[in-house]
Parts: C-alpha cells; structure tokens; sequence
C-alpha cells in the first residue's frame, strides 16, 4: 500500500465532501506541506494537465461556512496551491501544525521539497507530525531528553517544540531514516549544527541495533555537493563517551535546556565541564553519527543546475 502512513485519515474528510484518491491527496498534503505545485499533484494522480486544472480550480471554490480552504498564489516565482482552510486541518486533527499558515519563502522551499521526497517514496512510513515522531521515539525507549528540540519561552511559562525543524522523518524494523531540506537561503553550518542536535538521538538508534540513514534534499547542485563533502565525514569512526556527553552539554546550553544544565551545578559549572571535556577528547567533525547518506535532487521543484536524482552516496 503505498503511503501507509495515512492509515486512512482521508475518510476523516468525508464529512467535508471529499472522498477517493482527491481526499488522499488534500490530507498528504495538509500533513506534509499545506502547499503544492501542479507538478506535484500529476505525480500523485497522474492527471493531464487540463484535468489537474479543473481539480485545483474546484478546490478554489470550494467554501466552508462561506470561506474559501485554498488560494493560488505566486511564490518564489513558482505557482502554488495553498490549502489553509482551518476545517480542513480540524476534521484531519493536526489544528496544531503550522502548514495553514502563511510562510517564509524558507519555508516555502522546504516544504515544498518536504511533500516532493516524499511524493517520489511512497512506501516508507513516515512520522509527519510531531505528536506521532515523539510517540514513535517514546515507543522504542527513547526519552524526550534526547529529541532535538526548541524552548519557546513567554511571559507565563515556556512551551518545548521537538523536531522544530519540521522534516520528514520514517522509521523501520531496522532503520531510520531522516530528511535534511536545504531550501538554499541559509549557511553551510545550518546542517552540521541540525546534526549536531539530533546526534545523541541517532546515538541511542544505533545503540538499539537500527541503521541511522540521512538523505541530504535539495533542487541546486551545489548545496548538494555542500552536503557530500560534510557527510562524508559523518559515516566514519565511533564517538567517545567524552565526545558524547560533550555534544549533550553544548546542545543544553545553546537551547537553555535549564533542567540538563542545573545537573552540572549550574551554568558556570556546566561551561567549566564543557571546557574540561574539550581537552580530554576534542569533538570531531561529526564522526560516527551516522551509518549511509544519500543526496536527492528534486525534479520538480528544482531551480536549475541539479544533476542528481534519487542518486544514492552510501559508506
């Protein structure tokens, strides 16, 4: 069955008036990107181009209590469907993801390339909520402590968001597998620093006998070549249990994990053991965090100059 993942969530749009394979597209795209491109929607459903127009111009129409679920727009230079009609994400049960919304065109760009590698693996069970990867990870005996994840804090209290970089993620009997996007508009420290916080993660996967596979996504060459020379060293070698506790302690204080710090006695304690860990085994390069790489080129939302698809780099 391809798309296992949705276990039938598209019945839950019935109520709605969408059924079949249209309703499983709406409820794909709602949980992976809450926008499309017409390119994307011919891969899933194989329609002429006409037939895809007719599709999208009817769910533009389509209104809920006299309001519009969906808008063209133009984004990035590219044609998009956005769905962010609120009923829709109620009746799916996911009103906390954020795909409704308005985005960045950071934003745009990942999730755009989000719903494209997914598009093109369909038979992998993928995790795309938050609630579902925490419960996946609580499942195996993994604690929270150990999720990459941000502090958000207010005036009343603070609210913890795992996996705040929202990118598709699919466990297996044997494996993990974790998606990095590149939508091109950040640095060549953004992927060593979102490794650096999901290593004690990856650690623990391995230590429970799953492969740790990543798949470095993007639609230009060079941030694909950008990704290679970096996770070429990420395959190498075993981390020391300094180097271990070292990454944890760092990842604490860069995200005001205030609980983690507090067991060190404090920040200053905490910063003395970081700079006493550092001497006695100095962190590599990211060695021995994971097992194989790929890098995937997207066809369909590429910019130009990408050579590569679906094209594997294991070591």
């Amino acid at each position: 069955m391809k798309f296992p993942h949705l276990q039938g969530r598209e019945k839950l749009l019935e109520p709605l008036g969408f059924t079949g394979q249209e309703a499983r597209w709406i409820t794909l795209v709602c949980l992976h990107s809450g926008l499309f491109t017409r390119d994307q929607l011919d891969a899933f459903l194989a329609m002429t181009d006409r037939t895809a127009r007719r599709f999208i111009q009817a769910l533009l129409e389509v209104r809920i209590s006299s309001r519009p679920i969906a808008a063209a727009e133009i984004t990035d230079g590219r044609r998009i469907c956005r769905i962010f009609g609120k009923a829709v994400y109620r009746e799916l049960g996911i009103t906390n993801v954020r795909h409704r919304r308005e985005s960045s065109i950071e934003v745009t760009r990942r999730r755009l390339l989000s719903l494209d590698f997914v598009l093109d693996h369909p038979d992998l069970p993928w995790l795309p909520t938050e609630p579902e990867k925490v419960s996946c990870f609580e499942q195996l005996g993994i604690e929270r402590g150990l999720l990459p994840k941000r502090i958000y804090r207010g005036r009343a209290n603070c609210r913890v968001r795992y996996f705040h970089i929202k990118m598709p993620i699919a466990i297996e009997q044997d494996r993990a597998v974790f998606i990095y996007i590149d939508p091109g508009m950040g640095t060549p420290t953004e992927l060593q620093s979102w490794g650096a916080s999901h290593r004690p993660l990856w650690q623990r996967l391995r230590h429970s006998g799953r492969r740790v596979e990543l798949v470095a996504v993007a639609w230009e060459q060079h941030l694909l070549d950008r990704a290679e020379r970096l996770l070429q060293s990420w395959t190498a070698g075993d981390m020391s249990e300094a180097e271990t506790e070292l990454l944890s302690l760092r990842q604490a204080v860069a995200e005001a994990d205030w609980d983690t710090v507090e067991r060190y006695g404090g920040l200053n304690a905490a910063l003395k053991k970081m700079n006493e860990l550092a001497r006695e085994s100095p962190l590599s390069n990211g060695r021995g965090m994971i097992d194989h790489f790929r890098l995937w080129g997207s066809r369909r939302c590429r910019r130009g100059g990408v050579r590569l698809t679906n094209v594997g780099s294991d070591t």
